[in-house]
């Protein structure tokens, strides 16, 4: 759309470095160039169109190590000012900044909100080529081991991307220990190897196209959930170079109730539309669920949600259906940890053709999930989409492109 592309154009991202961003800073207080000055001032402020969206604290490992920059974010970048009790608003909890990062030559931490000794970094580091913790030394004399936070993420493209695609506030409802209710609110930031797979991912479906089979190995624990989620909302929302969609629905399989509702609320702050995200679950009669399905396949809604149980089904009437059979779908599968047994494995050994397995043979979902891209090899309308933190051999067999030798 050529006037989006000419907004998109017109914002306006910038860099002030050495920000004094207290209110109640006295002119003499600014004047000092002791330590006094420096408990109002910020190393980085970034801004797009004048509203401030990351702080950053710069530190020399030569001289002090990030985690200085973190006590420095607890113990003296505090939402209120400690002497009047008034409100910092550049540091303040979804007035100010969206982000806080604690840089230094070798590591980054960020933050989504300032409580003092109470505030939560988390590392927005890339890792070890070994799967350590931290960033590997650059093979590049003149660069830093963090310098991807500059050359990529904090790019104004992605920067953009990030704001606009990403961030979003999770609510989640809990209860103290009297029973009282209250509603918890976080900012999730993406960290960089969420941000990372996501884009990575949507980069390839469109140099690609359909029919492609993707396995990310994404460890419990390290916010898989929100990955999918945003992998389901931009996959939805994703056209080609010839401005077609290119898939007509989003097929998430799992077991996990908590996805469904991280999902349906993720995708609702980016889209503020209900209907994007259908359910198709065991809990509601078979006809119903059956009527459902049939609705949510026919009318091509963005987002489908069913059990790893449903999803045979959901592909049987795909191929048993002329106008169905046309559309492309991606499929994003989540690891879950339950098999399904008895006669429920049985059924589903029947759709799915399992004959050689034995009857009494528990299916886990990644069976299930291997079985499916098994049978549908040369399904150019289908792409798969794999999150699981341990893979089968199986699982590596039909998924990666590259043979393991290790691997029969």
């Amino acid at each position: 759309n050529p006037d989006t592309l000419a907004n998109y154009k017109k914002n306006i991202c910038r860099i002030v470095p050495e920000l004094v961003y207290s209110p109640y800073a006295t002119a003499a207080e600014l004047q000092d160039m002791g330590k006094q000055a420096k408990k109002w001032r910020i190393d980085l402020v970034l801004f797009i169109n004048g509203f401030p969206v990351a702080t950053l604290e710069l530190k020399s490992e030569f001289k002090q190590a990030v985690q200085n920059a973190m006590l420095q974010y607890k113990r003296t970048r505090l939402p209120k000012d400690p002497e009047t009790n008034k409100p910092e608003p550049l540091l303040m909890f979804k007035r100010g900044a969206l982000v806080h990062f604690a840089v230094s030559q070798y590591e980054v931490y960020m933050a989504t909100q300032l409580a003092g000794e109470d505030t939560f970094f988390l590392p927005f580091n890339k890792g070890t080529a070994e799967g350590g913790a931290g960033n590997d030394v650059p093979e590049d004399q003149n660069q830093y081991a963090t310098a991807y936070l500059w050359n990529e993420v904090l790019t104004p493209d992605n920067l953009l991307n990030i704001i606009g695609r990403f961030v979003h506030l999770q609510i989640e409802e809990k209860e103290d220990w009297e029973g009282r209710k209250y509603k918890k609110e976080l900012l999730i930031f993406p960290r960089y190897h969420q941000w990372n797979v996501v884009t990575k991912l949507i980069n390839a479906a469109l140099e690609e196209g359909t029919g492609q089979k993707y396995l990310i190995q994404h460890s419990a624990g390290s916010g898989k959930s929100n990955s999918i989620a945003w992998t389901a909302h931009q996959l939805s929302t994703l056209y080609d170079q010839h401005n077609q969609k290119l898939f007509d629905s989003v097929i998430v399989v799992t077991d996990r109730t908590i996805l469904d509702a991280q999902l349906q609320d993720t995708i609702y702050q980016f889209e503020h539309a209900d209907g994007v995200v259908g359910r198709i679950n065991n809990k509601e009669g078979d006809g119903s669920k059956s009527e459902k399905l049939a609705k949510a396949l026919e009318t091509s809604q963005p987002i489908i949600i069913v059990t790893i149980q449903t999803f045979p089904f959901v592909l049987r009437a795909i191929e048993n259906s002329t106008n169905l059979k046309q559309r492309r779908y991606a499929v994003i599968a989540d690891e879950a940890h339950s098999s399904q047994s008895g006669s429920t494995a049985r059924q589903l050994k029947e759709v799915l053709m399992l004959e050689e397995r034995e009857e009494d043979a528990e299916l886990s979902s990644e069976d299930i999930l291997d079985a499916v891209v098994a049978a549908r090899k040369g399904s150019n309308n289908l792409s798969y989409y794999a999150f699981t933190a341990t893979p089968k051999d199986k699982t590596l067999q039909l998924f990666g492109r590259v043979p393991n030798p290790e691997l029969p």
